[in-house]
């Protein structure tokens, strides 16, 4: 019995004591490309969530088109006043996104241009430097999960961050070549007759 007791506080003691380290390693540190994979979304909003886990009543069809897109998506508006705000005066114009199967494919921030350097900057301190800059005012942070692209040309009046759940938006490709593969098919069928 008392083999057994020191096995136990021996185990005890051993995992209290691995507990900071495994509470590290799964957030990632701010600044870090593993601290986007970790958030996951913005706000209250999460990639790949299901759209019933967001109050309904914040909820509106974005430019209020309430059919599926060319990609089978359906777009909303988030309708939250504390959303928008990013602290120092900097606020959102839009905070929308995109579900496929009722699961948050991607989120957009819309906002004045004129923020794209300050926005730019607060994404480099939240998130790391930016893995790629494919042009001018575009910026992608790349991870295994999670993709997270700024564009803000300065010859379009609002900027855009877009966050992308990398795995739902490689099934909607997949499902899209798919339903055109079966369209091709058919269209082949019905002129062979």
């Amino acid at each position: 019995m008392k083999l057994n007791f020191n096995f136990r506080t021996l185990a005890i003691s051993f995992f209290i004591a691995l507990l900071p380290f495994a509470a590290n390693c799964q957030g990632g540190d701010k600044g870090s490309l593993q601290y986007l994979l970790a958030s996951n979304g913005f706000g209250q909003i999460k990639l790949g969530a299901d759209l019933k886990a967001l109050e309904a009543g914040k909820l509106a069809y974005l430019d209020d088109v309430d059919s599926l897109d060319e990609d089978s998506c359906y777009k909303f508006s988030y309708k939250d006043q504390k959303i928008l705000h990013l602290g120092n005066g900097l606020d959102l114009n839009l905070v929308g996104f995109r579900t496929y199967k009722n699961k948050i494919v991607n989120i957009y921030l819309f906002f004045p241009r004129a923020y794209g350097y300050t926005i730019l900057a607060k994404f480099e301190a939240t998130y790391g430097k930016f893995t790629n800059a494919s042009g001018s005012f575009i910026y992608d942070w790349k991870t295994s999960g999670v993709t997270l692209s700024l564009r803000y040309n300065p010859n379009v009046e609002m900027g855009v961050a877009i966050f992308t759940c990398n795995n739902i938006d490689k099934q909607l490709a997949a499902d899209d070549n798919q339903r055109k593969t079966r369209q091709a098919q058919q269209k082949n069928l019905l002129g062979s007759l």
